[in-house]
């Protein structure tokens, strides 16, 4: 692929958050390399046809595959997450140390622009590991690439999301499902595409630096709780909930289950889901 001063490459652009800012760089009209360990999931995802896409094998963890995917790139996007630790993947390779090669190798390849996705509530001295790790990881990041925006999206859901789609499953399933918080826990949350696209826009406006903040956070304007669209996905009534039962646990005939699940989950397009969930998306 041809650079023509203007190609961004994302890390991680094969994700669940990656490849819709890849799709939503593109409708901006940037030229996109799509960097992540597996280039064929690329290929699959995206169509061939379009020669301002490129998908190619990257891995974080090492400085000479990292500087090859950013070679002649102008942006970057870093969008590789890691939520469950396995092997050498933890959550301080990844958080840490990979986002610091990535800004470092930015830095040194004279790319102008780095967006890093860190997390909602990132604090470097926080009790949680992940969050710790995030906040820990913004700043070597910052030591690294001075002017660069950091994106913290709240928890965010869409077609194929790992938290509203796998609770789903389970109520699909289970007689009785544990709610943490007896489902009453307020969550804020933001639809996916929603955070793609202010990527995108972040990405556009640094063209022009007199309008990019230097520091960046994505949150929904309005928290919910957490049994909220669940009732709204699957249409859940008080009526039909035992609060009875200990530790928040709710039971649900399995017959309700599958008079309301195939229902909610085969009707509506993504622009309905969108009107029932999405929250306005604030950049600061």
């Amino acid at each position: 692929m041809a650079t023509n001063g203007r190609t961004v490459t994302v890390f991680g652009g094969t994700g669940f958050l990656g490849r819709r800012i890849v799709r939503h760089l593109r409708s901006r009209g940037f030229p996109v390399r799509i960097a992540s360990r597996h280039p064929d999931q690329g290929h699959r995802l995206f169509s061939r046809d379009d020669p301002q896409l490129q998908s190619v094998g990257a891995n974080i963890h090492d400085e000479r595959s990292v500087a090859d995917a950013l070679a002649g790139a102008c942006g970057v996007v870093d969008a590789v997450r890691l939520y469950v630790e396995h092997g050498q993947e933890t959550c301080h390779s990844v958080h840490v140390d990979s986002a610091q090669r990535v800004a470092a190798q930015a830095h040194r390849t004279g790319v102008d622009r780095l967006i890093h996705i860190s997390g909602i509530g990132a604090d470097a001295v926080s009790q949680s590991r992940y969050i710790r790790k995030r906040g820990e990881g913004e700043l070597t990041v910052r030591a690294a690439f001075v002017e660069t925006p950091f994106i913290r999206p709240a928890v965010m859901f869409g077609p194929d999301d790992a938290f509203l789609t796998t609770i789903l499953k389970l109520l699909r399933h289970l007689p009785v499902y544990p709610m943490f918080g007896r489902g009453v826990t307020r969550l804020p949350s933001a639809y996916v595409e929603d955070v793609a696209e202010a990527i995108a826009r972040v990405m556009q406006r640094a063209e022009t630096p007199s309008t990019t903040s230097s520091s960046a956070a994505l949150a929904s304007t309005l928290t919910r709780s957490f049994l909220e669209p669940l009732r709204t996905r699957l249409d859940l009534r008080p009526d039909r909930f035992q609060s009875r039962l200990p530790f928040g646990m709710h039971l649900r005939g399995r017959r309700n289950v599958a008079e309301s699940a195939p229902q909610a989950q085969s009707s509506g397009t993504d622009a309905d889901r969108h009107r029932v969930f999405a929250e306005d998306v604030r950049i600061w």
